[in-house]
């Protein structure tokens, strides 16, 4: 490939990379945003994030059978197109439902793209060149999840957040047309393999069951609702159904003979329990800091900032070390770190100032670079050439299932326990009732109306509610991330059997977020 040519190409993926990484990302300030442009309370703008993390996942298993039929070009071509239009529909759409089966086509598409343009990477180069398209492809990965929520907070300042899916329309259809011209006559061999439908629609049964079950728990009577349990029902039988006929199907869509290792079944179980915790984390934090604290979504933005910059940081020394130093270790003492981050903040004193703030990013910034590549590492463990990749697009099903069932999942844990927080503050403690009175009439004394008094007084309980529950739910992910900790030390010795270094951590790479 001439050099020309070469940079086009490495423009082009990594533009698409960074692209669908960076609508993840950006997106989480705009949660309460996107929830009142439509009239809806804040638990369905979580639906919107969910949304796009489960039709993601499913994109992963489906996209190289979705290669072999129509070609990876015209496949990868095809999703580009499908972002672009769904991003329309996004930026366009005064309907909530729309909006969220648009969200969901764009998360599926998306996911599309990232199995396919990394495989289009490794097709495309000369070995000597394969390395310096991996780091390009690392900083593509980088920044996305370094700037996105900082740009994310800018977007909705300066413009409201359907900028984001504005820009979306004309980035993606540049990536689209680049990627014709760049790999045009380059399309990889057809291997039309024989689509799993059966496993196709009980996976899609199963993930949507789960997710729907966790989505009507927010807005209704939580898991008293039997709709609820009649869909967390649904969900399960369908998960097992699953299993099931994937053992026995001679071409599965996942391959879950794969749990028979115990090392891929320590992995995948880690990045799902390990995703399902930072995600759910990621989105409570920013969007009660907004709703709850009051923070503006480019200050939230500037507050994650130095976690995120650090844990790219830590995750380069975290690869160069994992081939040195048990990847079980590092695994054991970065979740021992982040469980110790979160015991801090689930204390902290959420009036301090903006810069005292900030020193429990940095803190969980360089423990979270070594979070997800020990899991990846441990799920790859002995395994090469296509049954690594294959083993990839397993863990990563499992790592994007678990984001999406930790966005509604904490959004239940904090709303139970602020409600117990708000009852306890006022209804069950005469003594807090006494302070409350006394608070009214002082208010009153100011010379503020009753009802002024009364929505003062209301907003300020409100408050601290939601800071109790908020320090509540890291201390509950505190002890799930010590849980962690344990399971790296119950998996066995690592064994790297790919022999192309740059290989080996691709196919790590992909397995992260």
């Amino acid at each position: 490939m001439d050099p020309f040519r070469f940079l086009v190409l490495n423009l082009t993926l990594g533009i698409g990379h960074f692209l669908v990484l960076f609508n993840t990302g950006a997106y989480l300030p705009m949660i309460p945003y996107a929830a009142g442009a439509f009239g809806r309370a804040l638990t369905f703008g979580d639906w919107t994030q969910a949304n796009f993390f489960v039709a993601m996942a499913l994109a992963f298993p489906i996209a190289p059978r979705l290669a072999g039929r129509f070609g990876e070009v015209h496949t990868l071509v095809g999703a580009f197109l499908v972002f672009a239009l769904s991003s329309a529909v996004c930026a366009s759409t005064a309907h909530f439902w729309v909006f969220l089966l648009a969200r969901g086509a764009q998360g599926f598409s998306g996911g599309v793209t990232v199995p396919l343009s990394f495989r289009a990477m490794l097709r495309h180069y000369r070995p000597e060149q394969r390395h310096l398209g991996l780091v390009l492809w690392g900083i593509a990965a980088l920044m996305p999840f370094t700037l996105g929520p900082t740009l994310g907070g800018l977007l909705i300042h300066e413009a409201g957040f359907r900028a984001l899916f504005i820009l979306n329309v004309p980035a993606a259809l540049a990536v689209a047309l680049l990627c014709t011209v760049v790999l045009f006559h380059r399309e990889s061999g057809l291997v039309a393999e024989p689509m799993d439908w059966g496993g196709l629609v009980l996976l899609v049964v199963a993930l949507a069951g789960g997710l729907w079950a966790l989505d009507l728990a927010e807005v209704g009577d939580f898991w008293r609702s039997p709709r609820v349990e009649a869909l967390a029902f649904v969900s399960v039988a369908a998960g097992i159904a699953f299993a099931v006929w994937e053992w026995r199907c001679t071409i599965p869509l996942v391959d879950v003979r794969l749990f028979r290792r115990w090392n891929f079944a320590i992995g995948a179980l880690g990045l799902f329990a390990t995703a399902l915790l930072f995600q759910g984390l990621m989105a409570i934090y920013v969007v009660q800091y907004e709703v709850t604290l009051g923070y503006s979504p480019l200050w939230v933005g500037l507050l994650i900032l130095p976690m995120a910059i650090f844990s790219k940081l830590a995750s380069v020394f975290t690869h160069r070390w994992m081939t040195r130093v048990d990847p079980r270790l590092i695994g054991f003492v970065a979740l021992l770190g982040i469980a110790a981050t979160c015991d801090f903040v689930s204390s902290y004193n959420r009036s301090a100032s903006f810069e005292a703030l900030l020193w429990p990013q940095v803190a969980a910034g360089i423990f979270l670079g070594g979070l997800f590549p020990p899991f990846a590492a441990i799920g790859l463990s002995g395994l090469a050439g296509a049954a690594e990749w294959q083993a990839s697009a397993v863990l990563n099903l499992s790592r994007v299932s678990g984001q999406a069932f930790g966005v509604p999942l904490f959004a239940i844990l904090w709303e139970v326990r602020d409600i117990v927080h708000r009852h306890f503050l006022v209804e069950a403690d005469v003594g807090a009732r006494r302070h409350v009175a006394v608070l009214l009439g002082l208010l009153a004394d100011h010379g503020l109306a009753p009802r002024v008094a009364h929505a003062v007084v209301a907003r300020a309980l409100d408050k601290a509610a939601g800071e109790l529950a908020l320090g509540e739910v890291f201390y509950i992910a505190m002890w799930g991330f010590v849980a962690l900790a344990g399971l790296c030390l119950v998996a066995r010795p690592v064994l790297f059997a790919e022999r192309d270094a740059p290989v080996r951590l691709a196919a790590q790479e992909l397995v992260e977020p």
